[in-house]
């Protein structure tokens, strides 16, 4: 029993290294470009101006952080729905005035050399990168909690003059589908938590996906690229797990850590 568990375990693996072999997109392999999580997630507390600053530092050209609304109406910075485990707060993000999230501490949890660092709005995130070479990933956070969202940060992008320098993203497709009706020349990208399905978004956009659907499935960054996507996944800290999904021919690789990335 023992050896045929064994031999079809063989069978298997040599059959996915095939697999992988024969897909490879080979055109795209080698240089992936950096997408810096929550502005610098491993090396400063994440989606603040301090993490945004470090992710710049290690020159990612892409920064991404994630977006909220507060009770009143403030676009801020921030991933979860409650502030509970990023700042000295308690409660949801969505039930909370700007009056008193401006005033949380955001950079203690991750180190006290970050005390009284604060939540950002997504209008102090604009303003920072207004005049640095990297383009500004926007995630919109359970768009379900916050009606007409994506029309709020269209009218903040165009106050800041910001729409050839963002991508905007979701796990969404409907928000997605609602921001490219509004603004169909700004780039967008359909996060997914596996490779399959992938249902249609606008042509030439950004695919992101959990990087173990990249491993798992051999045929999808080739099948995602004839479609006309392009490949991000989410979220690699392994130099070494680097370096093979860019063999595999991603197009980004989303990670905590840019420093890593950019000593490829």
């Amino acid at each position: 029993m023992i050896k045929k568990v064994t031999a079809l375990l063989l069978f298997l693996s040599t059959l996915w290294t095939a697999l992988h072999l024969l897909c490879r997109d080979k055109r795209r392999a080698g240089k992936p470009a950096i997408v810096a999580h929550r502005g610098a997630a491993g090396l400063a507390p994440e989606n603040t101006l301090a993490a945004i600053r470090i992710g710049l530092a290690h020159h990612a050209p892409y920064i991404e952080i994630d977006v909220q609304r507060s009770a009143d109406g403030v676009l801020v910075v921030m991933h979860d729905q409650t502030v509970d485990r990023t700042s000295n707060g308690r409660g949801p993000v969505r039930e909370l005035p700007w009056a008193e999230l401006r005033w949380l501490d955001a950079g203690s949890y991750f180190s006290p050399r970050f005390a009284g660092e604060t939540i950002p709005t997504l209008a102090d995130a604009l303003l920072l990168l207004q005049d640095k070479p990297a383009t500004l990933v926007i995630e919109i956070k359970d768009p379900h909690f916050y009606p007409a969202i994506s029309q709020q940060v269209l009218a903040l992008l165009a106050e800041y003059q910001a729409q050839e320098r963002v991508v905007v993203i979701s796990f969404d497709r409907t928000e997605l589908e609602t921001f490219h009706g509004l603004a169909p020349g700004i780039p967008i990208g359909l996060a997914v938590p596996k490779p399959w399905p992938i249902p249609p978004i606008a042509p030439a956009q950004t695919v992101g996906v959990f990087w173990p659907g990249v491993l798992l499935d051999p045929t999808f960054v080739r099948r995602m690229h004839r479609r006309g996507y392009t490949v991000w996944v989410w979220t690699v800290n392994s130099p070494a797990l680097m370096r093979l999904l860019a063999w595999l021919g991603v197009d980004g690789l989303t990670t905590d850590h840019p420093e890593r990335a950019s000593r490829l």
